[in-house]
């Protein structure tokens, strides 16, 4: 199936491109595809798994469903089973169901699905992998993400006028950078392959040429739904300075300027309406979360470290301070976030060749790169110049390594053929190619064998390129075209001329460098490791199906680190535990504060100090608790089953999702009401709410216990009738009326209706979702359906319409200028 999805996939993507640009040749696109899949053959082909699914069988009860002690083979990947691959599972479930993927409550408390963004739901390469399950779809995508780059890079590079060669070693070096390889399930990696494609986009758009407001339409949507709207920020730059060197040169016959800037908004406006449904609930509910409260303090933790001059070399040697497969990384930060501006030694020494020899449009490029290093590498002024920037003061501007990567890979690829045209182009291409080698030698043979070998092969990729250029010059000739563009009538290979084969040998050396040193990073795994769920994990899940049916939902929860949070929404199973910054802010703290003391957001959520919270954990509908085998708990919680997986305790006291607690009381100020919270060892019996005495009288839920203020009594049920996806549906009420209290996290985008008509929503136990219910019996509906989602949706059946009417306009016009020709 993934094979066949690849397939097809593929096919897709080359007809999509030879509709836009002639280039490049169904032939190429087959080698692309083969090259894509060659990369992740193993789960495209095979049972065997590409995804880094073994870091989960660290920990119970995963561990105990493999014979020995599992060492991960990257660790460094531990996002991709712990949020990506959950994430994936949830969206995909929605979707199969024909439901908005809007909220989960499987995560935490319940938070924001589609304003998560990294959920991706509308990713549209995510959604040709929708058949398959999370765990077999991440090397799908991926692959996919390589092909999408190889064609757009490749486009972009004939479309600037590259030769067959140049074209090829540009889409080789920005498709398989490391950049690419190490954020290839990530969605950062997912939106960056649309970047070739924007800039493609924006010089058709100068020129006048067909496709031009179409294509970079296309692929400015697609990267703005794929997930990673830092990404998209960090393309925005990138793609104002492209548009205004495009704006500031001649257009050579291309569109006026007063057109192109027309051009330009229309792709704006169009982008930003077809993406708006994924991108406002983001912007939405972004204020609430975790992240945005970090940032709030302090923006340093998302921004690279200091400058310091050794990470300099890491533009040559990506292994300079060790590996994470090889256990051996002693770096300032992790290896993705500072070695990733890899792109080939041959090709920063071919792009520093260009620029040297070639200087204008290809020098422009380089410098453009290189400015986007310094601000990664945080050289003064360069971040300070970008984080004041708009939106970009609180993004991770150590990513700016992806427009360095673009910059050396067109830059390379536009100056491969013209400096092996002519003597003097090779003598600067032997020396940079040759300094590059030197460079990297300098810095000593590293101590594993896997690094030796790339380094081996960079060293020598570049000295035998650098001997070839030199020796090629040295035998003098102009020599001929420089390769021709390709298919251009009267051209034909040279292969017999330095400007023939020096190319592709230097392709050659590109390839064994790059396939080196990014082929092992991400570990192919045996098929046993595909998060089958052990036989505690299915015991519970069996209870949630059951339960869930009935309209009884309930948690679960390990101890320590088993059953790590997030994991446990693969199985249908909810978990109260907390692991993602996209986590609304308020409940996470609650719950993080009552399970450790001074718990910081941003910090683990484990259930690590004992005495367990048990009135806490009741509170949060905590029905089932995963241990070890020999642990020993005390009552409420009774001793369920004892199996492969673990030990599983059943808490009979377990709170219902929604009920009406004995008594009540307002709470003057949020602090007061985490602080009552934290401190509360009867949930049932008592709560706060955030809720003024205007509210409670208009509610009539001033109960006969007491003054304003005080504390109210109540004796009212309520029963949970129906889940789904995006809400629930309750059933009761009282004579008196009263509050309705639940472990559902409360956030802006929850709507109540009782009995059909609108009613205000109250933040009950300091970050939970309530409702004071009127006298008498009611039925109450909560949907999440955030502003954003509605408004989203409007505007890009909007924008929809705007451009089918336009394209209808124009054709009518076509047709009426064809008759009056006729006439």
């Amino acid at each position: 199936m993934s094979l066949l999805i690849y397939l097809g996939g593929g096919a897709l993507l080359g007809a999509l491109m030879r509709w836009w640009r002639p280039h490049p040749s169904w032939a190429w696109i087959a080698v692309y595809w083969l090259a894509a899949g060659a990369f992740f053959a193993a789960p495209l082909t095979t049972s065997a798994l590409q995804t880094p699914t073994d870091i989960a069988y660290q920990w119970r009860p995963w561990r105990e469903m493999v014979a020995d002690p599992v060492t991960p083979a990257n660790g460094l990947l531990s996002d991709i089973p712990l949020q990506m691959i959950p994430f994936r599972a949830l969206v995909r479930e929605r979707l199969l169901r024909f439901e908005a993927p809007l909220w989960a409550s499987e995560l935490g408390t319940g938070q924001p699905l589609l304003g998560n963004a990294q959920s991706a739901p509308f990713s549209p390469l995510g959604l040709l992998a929708l058949p398959l399950p999370a765990v077999r779809s991440l090397p799908v995508v991926a692959a996919l993400k390589l092909l999408l780059s190889l064609l757009l890079t490749d486009a972009l590079l004939a479309a600037l006028g590259a030769g067959r060669a140049g074209a090829c070693f540009a889409a080789a070096a920005f498709a398989f950078s490391l950049y690419s390889i190490c954020w290839a399930y990530y969605p950062l990696g997912v939106a960056a392959a649309w970047l070739p494609g924007v800039v493609l986009g924006l010089v058709l758009l100068r020129r006048g040429e067909r496709g031009g407001l179409a294509g970079l339409t296309v692929c400015a949507t697609g990267m703005a739904l794929s997930g990673h709207p830092e990404t998209l920020a960090h393309a925005a730059l990138a793609a104002g300075v492209v548009a205004a060197a495009l704006l500031g040169g001649r257009a050579g016959g291309g569109a006026a300027r007063w057109r192109y800037l027309r051009g330009l908004a229309a792709a704006a406006a169009l982008s930003a309406g077809l993406a708006a449904p994924a991108l406002l609930p983001f912007v939405e509910a972004l204020p609430e979360t975790a992240r945005a409260q970090l940032i709030a303090g302090s923006s340093r933790g998302v921004q690279p470290p200091p400058f310091a001059a050794a990470t300099l070399q890491l533009a040559i040697d990506p292994l300079a301070y060790g590996s994470p497969r090889d256990g051996d990384w002693t770096g300032p930060l992790n290896f993705n976030e500072l070695s990733t501006g890899y792109a080939g030694l041959l090709a920063l020494a071919l792009a520093a060749a260009a620029a040297l020899a070639l200087r204008g449009r290809v020098l422009a490029i380089f410098a453009g790169g290189a400015a986007a290093l310094l601000a990664a590498f945080a050289v003064p002024p360069f971040l300070t110049l970008v984080r004041a920037l708009p939106l970009l003061d609180h993004a991770a501007n150590g990513r700016f390594r992806l427009l360095w990567v673009l910059a050396v890979a067109v830059a390379a690829g536009l100056g491969l053929e013209p400096l092996a045209a002519s003597p003097a182009g090779r003598w600067t291409a032997g020396a940079c190619s040759a300094a590059a080698a030197v460079a990297l030698a300098g810095l000593g043979l590293p101590g594993p064998p896997w690094q030796r070998a790339w380094w081996l092969a960079a060293v020598g990729g570049s000295a035998l390129t650098a001997a070839a250029c030199c020796w090629a010059a040295a035998r003098g000739g102009a020599g001929g075209a420089a390769c021709g563009d390709r298919g251009e009538a009267g051209e034909a290979w040279r292969w017999r001329g330095p400007e023939g084969w020096l190319p592709w040998l230097a392709v050659a050396c590109l390839a064994l460098d790059l396939a080196l040193v990014g082929g092992r990073y991400l570990p192919v795994l045996p098929a046993a490791f595909d998060l089958a769920p052990p036989p505690a994990v299915a015991v519970m899940a069996a209870e949630m199906r059951s339960a869930a049916g009935a309209g009884a939902p309930f948690r679960v929860i390990g101890e320590g680190e088993a059953l790590q949070p997030n994991l446990a929404a693969l199985y249908g199973l909810w978990d109260p535990r907390a692991n993602d910054p996209m986590q609304p802010a308020r409940a996470t703290l609650v719950a993080g504060r009552v399970f450790r003391e001074r718990y910081r957001l941003g910090q683990p959520m484990l259930l690590m100090q004992r005495p367990y919270p048990v009135p806490f954990l009741g509170y949060l509908g905590v029905r089932y608790m995963l241990t070890r085998h020999r642990a020993e708990l005390f009552p409420p919680w009774e001793e369920a089953w004892d199996g492969q997986g673990g030990k599983l305790w059943r808490n009979p006291d377990a709170l219902p999702l929604f009920f009406m607690p004995a008594s009540w009381r307002p709470a003057s100020d949020p602090r007061d009401a985490l602080l009552a919270t934290v401190a509360n060892e009867d949930f049932a019996a008592a709560a706060v709410a955030e809720v003024g005495e205007g509210e409670i009288g208009q509610a009539g839920a001033i109960g006969p216990a007491g003054e304003v203020g005080g504390i109210r009594r109540q004796s009212c049920q309520v029963r949970l009738s129906r889940v789904h996806a995006n809400g629930f549906e309750l059933e009761g009420g009282g004579p008196a009326g009263g509050l309705v209290v639940s472990s559902v996290t409360f956030c802006r985008g929850w709507q109540l209706a009782i009995d059909g008509r609108r009613a205000e929503l109250v933040r009950v136990n300091a970050g939970f979702l309530g409702f004071l219910m009127p006298p008498g019996a009611h039925r109450a509906i909560l949907e999440y359906r955030p502003a954003g989602w509605v408004w989203g949706l409007r505007l890009c059946a909007l924008t929809i319409a705007a451009a089918v009417t336009a394209l209808l306009a124009l054709g009518w016009r076509a047709a009426r200028t064809r008759n009056a020709a006729q006439w």
